[in-house]
């Protein structure tokens, strides 16, 4: 009698518990280091819903800094879209936009392209999951960076000295005979 007074009250603490947090079962950026011009592929499959999650992505750039730009999708799950995104942030200073939204996979993306210098940074995805489970991936690419409008004027402005020094090298005398 007693182990069943024991299990209908484990069975009424599991029934009443609210579920916290989703698990997520993270895939990290592939490859995880990144020399530009490089791009990365990440996801996570989130279940225990409906619920909210927060998911971490670490990912290095090596050998020189890069223009880095990159999109997070929802993907179709059992027949819908079960991720809403709340907030998606690199290095935690620069937000992704939503781009599009159910019943179209939501899409969010880092619009205005950041350069990022060499070492460790990090995507943070924060979303709530609708359904049991739902799935994301994202992909970051990085380029090397453009010059900048100053270091083109440099560059002409030496073409540009250079030609004028070959021109106005004095051309040999010839000898005249009288």
């Amino acid at each position: 009698m007693r182990k069943l007074i024991y299990m209908f009250a484990g069975a009424a603490a599991l029934a009443s518990a609210s579920v916290t947090n989703a698990a997520s079962v993270i895939t990290a950026p592939t490859p995880s280091t990144l020399t530009p011009p490089a791009s990365a592929l990440f996801g996570a499959n989130v279940t225990g819903g409906p619920t909210s999650f927060n998911d971490m992505f670490n990912f290095t750039i090596a050998g020189s800094p890069g223009v880095t730009d990159a999109q997070v999708s929802t993907l179709l799950l059992n027949g819908s879209q079960n991720i809403n995104f709340t907030s998606i942030l690199l290095d935690g200073t620069y937000a992704f936009t939503k781009t599009s939204t159910d019943p179209a996979p939501e899409t969010w993306a880092l619009l205005n392209p950041v350069l990022l210098g060499i070492g460790n940074h990090t995507i943070a995805v924060a979303g709530n999951l609708a359904g049991p489970n739902g799935s994301y991936s994202g992909t970051i690419n990085v380029q090397a960076p453009v010059p900048e409008a100053q270091t083109w004027m440099m560059m002409l402005l030496g073409f540009g000295a250079m030609g004028l020094a070959i021109r106005r090298r004095r051309r040999p005398v010839l000898a005249q005979i009288a």
